[in-house]
């Protein structure tokens, strides 16, 4: 029988690595991926059962059922980011229900005010929200994998620092940088 060498000292540095990478990756991009991971399930999705209700309707024509796909993979897409935003803003909407629930001994007026404010702000900052949500993740990632590096209670607060500098250079990158200055109109299309 062979004996295969230990690799328990070769995984926590490769499992932090992988932390790290993945975090800023997801600090930096997240919003934009998850809105691309979403909006291509969707277009799968649409798309087959679009392009299988062509080739019901119409069993020999393969025009129809590709141009049925493509376009079930489009309104799908789309369909799927509007079912997500609109799921997210409802979480939104019962967090602060509940915490209007809270403060308020139960009345029920004021956890449907509660509801929705928050079902409305979430969904015309579902943008900004993502990109706070994401940095966030991808900070705590970026985090726990440099306390992995670092041994004892030095560790733990290297990760704490590493992951608050990550997640908010994310949260303003995502949605202020990445976005385009904000304070300023652009040059190039106002004509000066």
């Amino acid at each position: 029988m062979v004996d295969l060498p230990s690799l328990s000292f070769a995984l926590p540095p490769v499992g932090a690595a992988a932390l790290v990478i993945i975090g800023l990756v997801v600090a930096f991009f997240g919003k934009t991926l998850f809105k691309l991971v979403i909006f291509l399930i969707g277009a799968v999705a649409g798309g087959v059962l679009a392009g299988y209700l062509a080739s019901y309707l119409f069993p020999a024509n393969g025009l129809c059922i590709g141009g049925g796909a493509l376009i079930g993979g489009i309104l799908g897409g789309f369909l799927a980011l509007g079912i997500v935003k609109g799921v997210l803003a409802i979480a939104v909407g019962g967090i602060l229900a509940y915490m209007g629930s809270a403060l308020s001994g139960g009345n029920p007026m004021v956890m449907l005010a509660a509801f929705i404010v928050g079902f409305v702000l979430a969904l015309v900052f579902m943008d900004r929200l993502l990109g706070v949500i994401t940095a966030l993740s991808g900070g705590s990632m970026v985090g726990t994998g440099a306390s992995m590096f670092v041994a004892g209670a030095t560790g733990g607060m290297v990760g704490l620092v590493a992951g608050v500098v990550v997640a908010l250079a994310g949260i303003y990158f995502q949605n202020w940088k990445h976005d385009g200055d904000l304070s300023r109109p652009d040059k190039t299309q106002s004509g000066k």
